[in-house]
């Protein structure tokens, strides 16, 4: 199995947290894979077998290559066959400030590329499946990342830095401070919000938050619980496990033992 992440190029470090190609062969045997929301949006391109994913409310085939609104609630992978898959991982205004995409209107969605963006990043997609190179389809879509940035119609903002510096602290965050630093009302920076990520900001934190908690839990380290509800501002035990059953749908024992049943999968597909 093939996984890796990609640092973007600094001048989109403000758009982009990471790009990752994830490429294997699961021909004999189906793959499921949870993930939890995230608190960042996504444009994927998949030149592998097609594949579906699972909500608590709804089935979905997805298409070859679409993008994500944000996540409110966990979801499930079903994969087979081959697995070829370039992912871009945007932050959470990025979609919305590079591309003019109504991104509140795409809360837990996957939506076709090409009914959103049009032509030309679905031929990109063909590029990037025709091509042998992991670097060079990395370099396919950072060009033309770069030349969206210094498009004219690119408005990076304060909505952008606000929502930026709510990732940057794991969602742990002060609304009046982030409304100060944008000269806003209260009233006018939730809306604008809500416009460019599509939740408003508290609840953003909430799965921001939620999100990171997951991927400290999926690192494999060994991990102090306490320590996690101390450090990222739960009033208690019981506060947190409400709200981890919230967004995933169970309890965090339960997830930290699917996730090593997960990486048990994955070791033996490495094998």
């Amino acid at each position: 199995m093939f996984y890796q992440k990609y640092t973007p190029n600094q001048l989109l470090k403000s758009y982009v947290e990471c790009y990752y190609i994830w490429e294997c062969d699961v021909s004999d045997q189906e793959m499921k894979i949870v993930s939890p929301p995230s608190a960042f949006t996504s444009i994927v391109f998949n030149y592998g077998t097609t594949y579906s994913v699972n909500t608590k409310n709804d089935q979905q085939k997805v298409p070859n290559f679409f993008l994500t609104g944000q996540a409110t609630k966990k979801y499930e992978l079903k994969l087979g066959g081959k697995i070829g898959m370039l992912g871009i991982v945007f932050l959470p205004a990025a979609l919305t400030t590079l591309f003019q995409i109504p991104i509140f209107e795409l809360v837990d969605e996957r939506v076709d590329l090409r009914s959103m963006l049009g032509k030309e990043l679905e031929e990109m997609g063909y590029l990037i499946a025709e091509e042998a190179k992991k670097e060079t389809k990395i370099k396919l879509v950072e060009a033309f990342l770069i030349g969206q940035v210094f498009s004219k119609k690119v408005n990076f903002n304060a909505i952008d830095r606000a929502a930026n510096t709510i990732v940057a602290q794991n969602g742990q965050f002060s609304i009046d401070q982030l409304i100060q630093e944008a000269c806003m009302s209260r009233r006018q920076f939730e809306r604008k919000f809500y416009r460019k990520v599509g939740l408003s900001p508290k609840y953003y934190g909430r799965i921001r938050r939620i999100g990171y908690i997951c991927s400290l839990l999926a690192s494999g380290s060994k991990i102090d619980l306490q320590d996690i509800i101390y450090d990222n501002g739960y009033f208690d035990q019981a506060h947190f496990i409400r709200e981890f059953k919230e967004f995933l749908g169970e309890t965090p024992a339960k997830y930290i033992k699917s996730r090593l049943e997960l990486a048990h999968l994955l070791r033996k597909e490495r094998d």
